[in-house]
């Protein structure tokens, strides 16, 4: 066996016994952790690792004392919250009298009854309905503006939440409803009796009626407010929209926050057609609303075998 040099062993008995004595001494200042069974703290040391070769082999090394502090991650920017909708509709709804009380009420005071929607959309009639009238941000494009109650509230309800949500907004045009009592309305297959209507379209140069919505002039920001406010109200049964407009609505909503887009899926898709919005050809030049009003129809039914007796029957005010 090759001997050990002295002056190299003294140099190892040296190291050996100075990390011996600073382990030692690391032990003796640490507190007892015996009772609670949580492992020991690491053995730190007070000398600089390096100083004396080998010693790093030994130690565990000590945190720099110029370490800074976990530092937390930034905040998220703040997103604006989507502008409030406006206040629900509220609309009377009274209980009819008996058949008896209920005729001379139509006859003699049928603002007291309020409006009725006779039959279906596009075979019936409509009694005690409201006119749609131009006003601030909205103009009449169509001769038949008349409706329940509802929707025509409806209508008002979304474009004051538009105008509201975006200040300097143009008009807008709303196209034909219903006639004043309802019936066949030419060239409508529907517009019977007061469930539907025809409304524009926001644009990106100026209020018209009529023209065909594209990527280049479609104000979607508007126009997708006014949808999802008509939807939100509550009083939409189904809105039709032609699929070229569509996909620039959707592309829209993609690009909102998550919290600002629809909850449920509101667009058709290859594997769901019942949605609210959906296809309809000629729907490219404004979209076709059926509102859902079920007092109206309730009261409809009450005054089916009442109305065609009826001759100048007075309208309910505004």
């Amino acid at each position: 066996m090759r001997s050990v040099p002295p002056r190299a062993l003294g140099s190892a008995i040296v190291i050996v016994a100075a990390a011996s004595i600073v382990v030692a001494a690391a032990q003796r200042g640490a507190p007892s952790r015996a009772n609670d069974g949580a492992p020991a703290a690491p053995v730190t040391s007070a000398l600089r690792l390096g100083a004396l070769p080998g010693v790093a082999s030994v130690l565990a090394p000590a945190p720099p004392n110029d370490v800074p502090a976990a530092v937390a991650p930034a905040e998220a920017p703040n997103v604006p919250a989507r502008c409030a909708p406006e206040p629900a509709i509220e609309v009377r709804v009274s209980e009819p009298p008996p058949a008896a009380e209920l005729f001379r009420l139509a006859k003699e005071k049928p603002e007291t009854l309020g409006s009725a929607s006779l039959g279906s959309p596009t075979r019936g009639s409509l009694f005690g309905g409201v006119e749609l009238k131009d006003s601030e941000g909205l103009l009449r494009a169509g001769g038949y503006g008349w409706g329940t109650e509802l929707v025509i509230r409806s209508i008002e309800r979304a474009v004051r939440e538009v105008r509201r949500c975006f200040p300097g907004s143009p008009s807008l045009y709303v196209g034909d409803i219903a006639r004043e009592r309802g019936g066949w309305l030419k060239p409508h297959r529907s517009h019977q009796s007061g469930l539907d209507a025809d409304i524009g379209y926001y644009y990106k140069t100026q209020a018209t009626w009529y023209q065909r919505a594209t990527a280049q002039n479609l104000d979607a920001a508007r126009t997708w407010a006014l949808v999802r406010s008509l939807i939100e109200g509550g009083n939409v049964e189904m809105i039709f929209i032609d699929v070229s407009v569509q996909r620039l609505l959707q592309a829209h909503v993609a690009s909102l926050p998550e919290g600002e887009r629809p909850a449920e899926d509101v667009f058709p898709s290859p594997t769901k057609r019942d949605t609210l919005i959906r296809h309809a050809w000629g729907h490219a030049t404004h979209f076709h609303v059926r509102f859902r009003d079920p007092a109206a129809v309730a009261l409809g039914h009450r005054l089916a075998d009442i109305v065609p007796r009826l001759r100048g029957a007075r309208r309910a005010p505004r």
